[in-house]
């Protein structure tokens, strides 16, 4: 699909939607409305398809549905179906054109952890080998958009070599360079859209990938051109006689007869009937803030925050409460006017960071309702999720905490303020600092680096 003008195919493996499979009443307005954005988002972007997983129907099955025919969102799942007549739910495939070739794509939805009395999955093993015949007749290219388990992916991938990729989708793993199982590629890029995986292919008739990167033909030709200018340079240099025991010379003769004998076979009586293998080049593009934004995709993701900010306000203003259990929870904490009656030197510093305006970069985002966001940019006697949400400490934090202050790292400071002598801070640890410098919220924090940033100067 490579040449001179290169056609590009924009695609998603499955749970694009939502962030968990199971979702809370109170937090199923926001969530729909999230995907809702991301669903125009990836419409006027043009995706060619989607993988339906068992995130992306943590809103409701009819939810996803009606999302998909709203905005026309190519969701596919061969094997998810519904009970009472066993058809599927979305369109088990759909086939797109990459300049003249021919695309097939399916859908395969992973194990759900409850599923619905409305719907059921197919085995992988009844759905797939008639719908591969199917489709092999009317594509160049079969792709499996897959949110099955990656042991499940690699099963599939030895059994049936028509399918020639494998984007295996889902919510853990990283970045991992596709693998070639039994002439498919098993790929994979980093969840939640801090990645873009960009896969560059040639492809042709012989429908056969390289088995490594050592046997691509123009990689070959390249080494050997190289080597035969190397014994051009001997051949200047040495009597013909020489050459015969010259070691330098024969070890390159040698290595032209293999690279030609490979050479040979790729691109004569090898796969394809004359054609060489088929090629492919990897690599990861991050999301970084410093990229230029499309101002169509732009407008979609502020209008879609706006909204969620307004719905979160609104559930907030209802939650609000002032009970003695989080008047107890606040009781342990002195706040950072009381820190600098004896710390005024750390506290300037502190006002320095970006620590000190953690609050304000949520405002200016129109996040400051948004519960997933507050914890980690306010001051909270604990960061656990489970007694955040729990004690309805976001909803009831008082103004003095907003920011991330001195206690946050070094915890409820009342006891030492009241008694500085007897009762001494905590001192952060790595650990203090992953509760909300977590390896998905900021997967380049160096806790070391950091700190020599952040450190208060003694005294």
């Amino acid at each position: 699909m490579k040449k001179k003008q290169q056609p590009v195919l924009f695609v998603d493996g499955g749970a694009l939607f939502f962030s968990h499979p199971r979702l809370t009443p109170n937090r199923m307005e926001t969530a729909r409305v999230t995907a809702r954005g991301i669903a125009r988002a990836m419409a006027a972007m043009g995706i060619e398809a989607i993988g339906v997983s068992p995130y992306d129907l943590a809103g409701g099955a009819e939810f996803l549905k009606k999302l998909a025919t709203e905005e026309k969102l190519p969701l596919l799942s061969a094997n998810l179906v519904r009970t009472r007549d066993n058809q599927p739910l979305f369109s088990p495939y759909r086939i797109a054109l990459a300049g003249r070739t021919r695309v097939a794509f399916i859908g395969l939805t992973g194990p759900l952890q409850k599923e619905p009395e409305s719907l059921s999955l197919r085995p992988w093993q009844e759905i797939l080998p008639p719908l591969l015949a199917k489709v092999g007749s009317q594509s160049d290219m079969i792709v499996l958009l897959s949110s099955m388990p990656r042991r499940i992916n690699e099963e599939i991938a030895a059994k049936y070599k028509t399918i020639h990729i494998i984007i295996q989708a889902g919510q853990h793993g990283g970045n991992l360079a596709p693998q070639n199982i039994n002439n498919t590629l098993l790929c994979q890029t980093s969840g939640r859209g801090k990645y873009l995986g960009m896969l560059d292919i040639t492809w042709n008739s012989s429908k056969e990938w390289q088995k490594s990167p050592q046997q691509n033909p123009a990689a070959l030709q390249s080494r050997l051109d190289r080597v035969i200018w190397q014994m051009e340079r001997l051949k200047k240099r040495y009597a013909k006689e020489g050459l015969t025991e010259n070691p330098h010379y024969l070890r390159l003769q040698k290595e032209k007869k293999r690279l030609e004998n490979i050479l040979a076979e790729l691109t004569g009586n090898g796969a394809g009937q004359g054609q060489s293998t088929c090629t492919f080049s990897n690599h990861f593009l991050a999301m970084e803030t410093s990229l230029p934004e499309d101002r169509e995709i732009r407008a979609i993701v502020d209008k879609t925050r706006r909204e969620v900010n307004r719905i979160n306000r609104t559930i907030q203003q209802q939650q609000r409460q002032t009970n003695e259990k989080v008047l107890r929870t606040f009781s342990t904490m002195a706040g950072g006017q009381r820190c600098k009656e004896c710390h005024p030197g750390q506290v300037a510093f502190y006002l320095r960071t970006d620590h000190a305006r953690a609050w304000q970069t949520l405002v200016q985002r129109d996040q400051q309702y948004n519960p997933d966001c507050i914890a980690c940019h306010v001051t909270l006697p604990d960061y656990s999720q489970v007694k955040v949400r729990d004690e309805v400490l976001l909803t009831s934090l008082p103004a003095r905490f907003q920011n991330v202050g001195c206690e946050a790292c070094h915890g409820p400071s009342l006891a030492h303020a009241n008694d500085p002598d007897k009762v001494l801070p905590k001192r952060p640890k790595a650990t203090t600092c992953r509760q909300c410098h977590t390896a998905k919220r900021d997967p380049k924090f160096n806790f070391t680096g950091k700190k020599t940033k952040i450190q208060c100067p003694a005294g």
